[in-house]
């Protein structure tokens, strides 16, 4: 079958497969960085868990911020609708990571964690992509997804052998069983939505951009 030239908009299918292609890429990397980073010394994975979960919630509140902002810019009401969705999502889920933190032994005023490189530079992505390209935030939600859904059950595997109560793991075993459908449903979804060929590619790309950078921030994650 010819190659589909670049001019020309993919159909949903066809994009389906290609953002599953770069997300199943992007978890990969995030996982192996992950778990780099869990088995390194010190091995206290009580305390890298906490480092691990403080962390998420300072990206949350970035995710929060750039889908409002995503959801305000775009011009399609169906996507700017499901911005909108997962932004409320997101704040139902940094509600769990919190009190998942208070079970590990953490009162509301968190201690404060440095920010890596990689962290640095997907606020500024984020912070790019829902001013110029609002609609390309879906992608970094698909990212999301894909890395949340890959990683969760491999940690709680390790966590679990590691002295960290299981019901302190209630958001990551929350991701471990709602991820997977989840990322199927926005897949589904985005490749409905998104049928210009020149978003297409850039909604692509926001995908890959976002799992390098998660990777990059997971691999220079400091120990708790």
């Amino acid at each position: 079958m010819p190659k589909v030239a670049s001019s020309q908009p993919k159909t949903p299918m066809q994009m389906v497969e290609a953002l599953n292609t770069r997300v199943a890429a992007s978890a990969r990397s995030y996982k192996m960085a992950t778990v780099r980073y869990l088995m390194r010394p010190p091995l206290s994975l009580r305390a890298k868990y906490a480092a691990f979960l403080l962390d998420f919630a300072q990206q949350s509140d970035l995710i929060q911020d750039v889908l409002g902002r995503a959801g305000e810019r775009v011009a399609d009401p169906q996507v700017a609708e499901l911005l909108r969705k997962h932004q409320r999502e997101e704040k139902a889920r940094i509600q769990l990571v919190m009190s998942d933190l208070r079970r590990l032994g953490y009162s509301d005023e968190l201690p404060e964690r440095p920010m890596t490189s990689g962290d640095a530079a997907l606020r500024a992505y984020c912070s790019n992509v829902s001013g110029e390209r609002p609609f390309a935030m879906l992608g970094v939600m698909l990212a999301l997804f894909g890395v949340a859904a890959e990683v969760s059950p491999t940690v709680v595997r390790l966590l679990s052998v590691g002295s960290v109560p299981r019901e302190a793991m209630r958001w990551l075993l929350l991701r471990q069983s709602e991820d997977e459908q989840e990322l199927k449903t926005l897949l589904t979804r985005t490749a409905e939505l998104i049928r210009d060929p020149r978003e297409q590619a850039q909604l692509l790309e926001a995908v890959e951009v976002t799992g390098e950078l998660l990777a990059l921030g997971a691999a220079a994650r400091p120990a708790a």
